[in-house]
């Protein structure tokens, strides 16, 4: 029996991609230019996560019947599925050209327009699309992100409101979640965490099973300085959806049991958060705990340094030996920490004294105050506190003063402005773990720094460091002070307003002339 594109559509329309793929494959066989064929098995391919045969197949397509409206978009769906963010916006705007311009396709389109980050353009895609069907909530949503892209909180705020009043009662709970956390934030970043902290509160009452409101109110109590709240609820991070699990053997401490005891503590999350949370390991040796340490391999080298550790485990070892097993970001919460009672004994990491050596070595004799400087991190970090270089050059322009480039990555249009410009020194081939980076900032007389794991990591060496903040902060750094009670050295420049690095540069620079 001849296999025909309506059988391959009938399996397609029952969900068995499978079968309709096998269907698809048989005409193709007999017809290497069946358009619907190789059309049908693109989108096929697309929806099984197969992007690239996905994009093949559908090229193939194209080149029988190029003006086909349909088939763009589903090869912009394909493009977009591999990040091909280019492409994408390519294939969506032949659709539209061809008539083929539905809110769903607009949709798509904005969202790879922000995938290459042309966010205006995003924004203007979105509010056509969200004109065309004022009642398509995925578009409605995509809207109010997009806004916050471009700063407009007050308007994404009003956008995931109206998205949140119009959910049915059948809503998924990863749906709810997503859009309750949404507003959350939108409220958190125009600096009304306590209305940010209600809204999660009321969604919670509704439904107390989504554990990711638990989780982002934890870290608002912290943000507030709320400590004995905030840390209980930190221990819901672990059910949180894109959490890793914790240990089969982890624990909260119970500080009385700790004496005598072997005691692994684990790494987690950021090397940032490592590196602020290694304040705990004196005190709880002090009690009498024998301490292993496991961290990230770009920790081991500072790690090793530390006086009141027994072992130190890289985070794959498995040959340790251990009674108790906690994580390096519970132990806030086994100490019952407050802002009264931060183990703030500086330094508490110490660099190696070869790496020492070797940076000075490779920096020689200088020529007047040394300043390290870090204005972006990894591409996770980017959204929240990254700036550009640029943006830097009124600090810049002081005179008589070494400026270091204190970051081992560099975005590329950074990377063009200190070539051409040549203020700033670079590093990147001596950083090879933390331990380097740590030998560069003891040359330093003082650092400036965006919030980076180096901006803890000066902090914890008890270097002078200025941390430029956005104006919604992250939680370590508490609202409305210019201090920080984690590190006594650090003095903090806030965004006086959502997206304001200006303001802070001038501050800096402001401070430097003291």
């Amino acid at each position: 029996m001849t296999a025909t594109i309506d059988e391959a559509a009938r399996h397609y329309a029952a969900r068995d991609l499978g079968q309709a793929a096998r269907v698809c494959l048989d005409i193709i066989r007999t017809d290497p230019r069946h358009f619907d064929a190789l059309h049908l098995l693109g989108v096929i391919c697309t929806n099984r996560g197969q992007h690239a045969d996905g994009v093949s197949y559908l090229l193939r397509a194209e080149a029988s019947r190029p003006n086909d409206g349909r088939l763009q978009a589903n090869l912009g769906a394909a493009y977009g599925a591999m990040q091909r963010f280019d492409k994408a916006v390519e294939a969506y705007r032949r659709a539209a050209a061809l008539d083929y311009r539905d809110p769903g396709v607009l949709n798509n389109l904005g969202l790879a327009l922000q995938g290459l980050d042309r966010r205006q353009e995003a924004l203007d895609t979105l509010r056509t699309a969200i004109e065309l069907d004022p009642t398509n909530d995925p578009v409605l949503y995509n809207l109010a992100r997009a806004k916050i892209a471009v700063g407009d909180l007050a308007a994404a705020e009003a956008d995931f409101r109206r998205l949140q009043a119009r959910l049915p009662p059948e809503t998924s709970p990863d749906r709810v979640r997503e859009v309750t956390n949404e507003l959350a934030r939108a409220v958190t970043d125009q600096g009304r965490a306590e209305d940010a902290l209600e809204i999660l509160r009321a969604a919670a009452a509704k439904q107390p099973d989504i554990v990711s409101f638990r989780w982002h109110e934890a870290l608002l109590l912290l943000l507030l300085g709320r400590f004995k709240e905030g840390w209980l609820a930190y221990e819901t991070r672990w059910d949180a959806p894109d959490h890793d699990r914790p240990h089969p053997d982890y624990r909260v401490l119970d500080l009385e049991q700790v004496a005598g005891r072997r005691v692994l503590v684990k790494e987690e999350q950021g090397r940032g958060d490592v590196i602020q949370f290694l304040r705990y390991i004196q005190p709880l040796a002090a009690l009498g705990a024998r301490v292993r340490l496991s961290v990230y391999s770009d920790l081991i080298p500072l790690a090793l340094e530390m006086a009141d550790v027994e072992q130190v485990l890289g985070p794959d070892a498995d040959e340790a030996e251990y009674d108790l097993l906690t994580s390096v970001m519970s132990l806030p919460l086994a100490f019952a920490t407050d802002l009264g009672t931060i183990p703030a004994r500086m330094p508490y990491l110490r660099t190696p004294a070869s790496r020492v050596a070797r940076m000075k070595h490779h920096l020689g004799p200088p020529s007047g105050p040394r300043i390290g400087l870090v204005w972006s991190g990894s591409l996770a970090s980017v959204p929240r506190s990254a700036m550009p270089v640029a943006m830097l050059e009124p600090v810049l322009r002081r005179p008589g003063v070494e400026f270091h480039c204190l970051q081992k990555e560099i975005r590329a249009e950074d990377r063009a402005w200190l070539e051409r410009t040549g203020i700033v020194t670079t590093h990147e081939a001596m950083l090879r773990d933390f331990a380097d980076t740590a030998a560069l900032i003891e040359a330093m007389d003082l650092v400036i720094s965006i919030d980076t794991a180096v901006a803890h990591l000066a902090g914890a060496l008890a270097k002078p460091v200025w941390i430029m903040l956005p104006f919604s902060p992250d939680w370590r750094w508490l609202l409305g002070r210019d201090d920080s009670p984690w590190y006594p050295t650090a003095r903090l420049f806030r965004q006086p307003a959502p997206g304001d690095w200006d303001a802070v540069v001038r501050s800096v620079v402001a401070s430097l002339r003291l």
